[in-house]
């Protein structure tokens, strides 16, 4: 194996093709020989595509950025699979699979991430009775809160329902609450408190005590008495039963709330693939340029690939050190990268998306089909409804025309793992880890104004949460890549197993044809001897000895090595086959099919040579072997012999 994580990559990349490339090649080199001469357009069914070398062509690279380690691994799925819709829906069910799975893992995940964060130990207590005033901005990050629940874009952002405070409480772990449409609901009504409304404070699914919560404009700062003006979530803690750690509080709280709702993930999902709910909510180009500078960001983190002392780069070009040690300069993006995303930036503005793929034409998008789309959707964890299956792996494909379906399905993969983050950093799931990021911390909480900002200044938390989400999915794809490898070995070891049969068959076939002339003139078989000398004789037949009187005592390969010659499995025209290919591939000869998507007969006509020699070798091929003294006698030396056998 390589030093070089990318050199791996493209000798997996390049073993992957070359093995799928034999399988689909056999079927039509038998096709050939069954049907020699005749039309092969029907075989264009069988040959899509042969081999397509994983980052040999020299593209211009727009940035430096790399190639995420998932997307090497789903490329080499996707060349086993083939091309095609059926192998699209095949990684988007793989990829929406994975998501309901990690759903369930996810309050898990949040709590640790969010207790790590705080440096907390169990020992740790936050004060009751405190208020602690949250910049809504800070937990806001993609500003859903500046848009009501009722509107046509802003509710999918929201959840779905509105779930009474008095159906919560009657079964929180049953009923989860509906709080970003509560913390809208504050933001409506200056200095309203929500135990105001509904007769108690916000309880957890303990059924404890957690907060009372209000929306100020102001608040006098208690250390320099100044009033401070903005937006204000003030947060006041109430006392609980039971002892008051922030690991409890914020369990007993993310327990309470739906932390993934699906139909705001799949919007996020649309709008990082297409811009389309950006332009429709008429996003100004600070916000837009601040999203696609956050993309490039995490596009960045999931190029890390980790090892036990270090983080490496996939692209093999650099090393980046360990999350903790990641500085400023990572979130630094280069001229390149930026001229991106303002082109970027300028195409959602415009309403319209581009496709490097295609030649970057631009396409108008189409906003309210999309929405159409997402405002149907019907999903959720315990669905196994192929309907819904089926909405949701093609809900953004209605942004743009049909023909630039590959296009839409790409982008769907690749801003999978960006939306599920987006949907998990909502503001009321970011509301109790700010709020004990106050309660707990005793230095100037950090201003945070945007998504960006936040991932710069909690990047260790936000690095880790993406890293840990995207080794699900890659885990899932590495699983599936495994089978596909496994299935399609197996294909060619029966191959294999199949010719050295074949082969051992021929030998024998053929020394028992070459015996059975002589036995014809053995008169009578009673005469053992004579038999004996006249098989002797005819497999001796020809051979010339060339006995030297030295003879060397060693050879260019060790003996013990030679001894272990055994173990070998012996010569395959199918690995001979392979290899070739192989070889045509890395000097840019053409092994696909032609044109007109008939077979290629240029590569066929390797085959058909090798299989010739192979069975020549099989029926007619023989190893001449030199033995040297075996044994030393009182005498001298024992006279070497010549050996005789069968090539295998």
């Amino acid at each position: 194996m390589s030093v070089d994580i990318n050199q791996d990559l493209k000798d997996l990349s390049n073993k992957v093709v070359v093995y799928q490339a034999y399988n689909e090649f056999k079927t039509t080199y038998d096709d050939l020989k069954k049907k020699s001469g005749s039309s092969y357009e029907e075989n264009d069914k069988y040959l899509k595509k042969l081999l397509s070398n994983f980052d040999r062509t020299n593209r211009k690279s727009k940035d430096n950025s790399c190639k995420p380690f998932l997307f090497s691994l789903l490329e080499q799925l996707k060349k086993l699979r083939g091309s095609g819709k059926s192998t699209d829906q095949f990684t988007k069910r793989l990829f929406i699979d994975t998501l309901k799975e990690l759903k369930g893992d996810l309050v898990d995940l949040l709590t640790e991430l969010f207790i790590t964060e705080l440096n907390c130990d169990i020992n740790t207590e936050y004060q009751f009775n405190t208020a602690y005033y949250i910049p809504v901005e800070s937990i806001d990050l993609f500003n859903i809160l500046q848009t009501s629940p009722e509107d046509k874009i802003g509710k999918l952002f929201y959840e779905t329902k509105s779930t009474p405070y008095s159906l919560y409480v009657s079964n929180p772990t049953v009923y989860p609450y509906s709080m970003n449409r509560e913390l809208y609901r504050r933001t409506q009504n200056l200095n309203q408190t929500f135990s105001s409304v509904e007769g108690n404070n916000y309880i957890g699914t303990s059924t404890q005590n957690l907060f009372d919560i209000s929306y100020v404009d102001s608040y006098v700062d208690p250390v320099t008495t100044q009033t401070i003006q903005g937006s204000f979530f003030k947060v006041e803690l109430k006392p609980r039963q039971s002892f008051g750690s922030p690991d409890q509080y914020i369990i007993d709280y993310l327990t309470s709330i739906d932390v993934l709702e699906f139909k705001s993930f799949f919007t996020y999902l649309s709008n990082f693939a297409t811009g389309a709910i950006s332009y429709g909510q008429n996003d100004g180009k600070l916000k837009i340029s601040s999203i696609q500078k956050s993309l490039a960001i995490n596009k960045r983190i999931s190029c890390l690939c980790a090892d036990s002392t270090k983080e490496i780069d996939v692209a093999g070009t650099s090393k980046i050190s360990e999350v903790d040690n990641v500085d400023e300069s990572f979130f630094e993006l280069t001229d390149v990268e930026l001229r991106i995303i303002e082109q970027n930036t300028s195409d959602i503005k415009l309403g319209v998306v581009e496709f490097e793929d295609c030649e970057n034409i631009k396409v108008p998008m189409n906003l309210d089909a999309l929405l159409a789309s997402l405002d149907s959707l019907q999903f959720n964890e315990d669905t196994d409804d192929v309907n819904e299956y089926q909405n949701a792996m093609d809900v953004i494909n209605p942004t743009v025309d049909e023909t630039f379906g590959p296009s839409i399905n790409q982008a769907y993969l690749e801003q999978f793992i960006n939306a599920i983050v987006a949907s998990l950093l909502s503001p009321k799931i970011l509301l109790p880890f700010m709020t004990m990021f106050y309660a707990t911390k005793q230095q100037v909480v950090p201003q945070i104004k945007s998504f960006e900002d936040f991932i710069k200044v909690f990047r260790t938390l936000y690095i880790n949460l993406f890293t840990k989400i995207l080794s699900k999915f890659t885990k899932k794809v590495f699983d599936q890549l495994k089978k596909q490898i496994i299935r399609l070995v197996t294909l060619l070891n029966l191959d294999i197993t199949r010719e050295k049969k074949q082969k051992i068959q021929d030998m024998v076939l053929n020394i028992v044809a070459l015996l059975a002339n002589p036995i014809n003139t053995i008169l009578d078989f009673r005469e053992c001897k004579a038999s004996l000398d006249d098989l002797m004789k005819l497999l001796n037949a020809g051979v010339v000895k060339n006995i030297k009187n030295e003879i060397a005592t060693s050879g260019l390969i060790p003996l013990p090595l030679l001894l272990s010659s055994r173990l070998l499995d012996g010569y395959s025209p199918t690995r001979s086959f392979l290899n070739t290919i192989e070889n045509l591939q890395s000097i840019g000869v053409p092994t696909g099919p032609m044109p007109d998507g008939s077979p290629n007969k240029f590569v066929a006509s390797i085959k058909a040579m090798i299989d010739g020699n192979s069975k020549e070798i099989s029926q007619n091929g023989k190893v001449a072997i030199g033995v040297g003294p075996l044994t030393t006698l009182p005498t001298g030396l024992t006279i070497p012999k010549d050996a005789y056998g069968k090539f295998i």
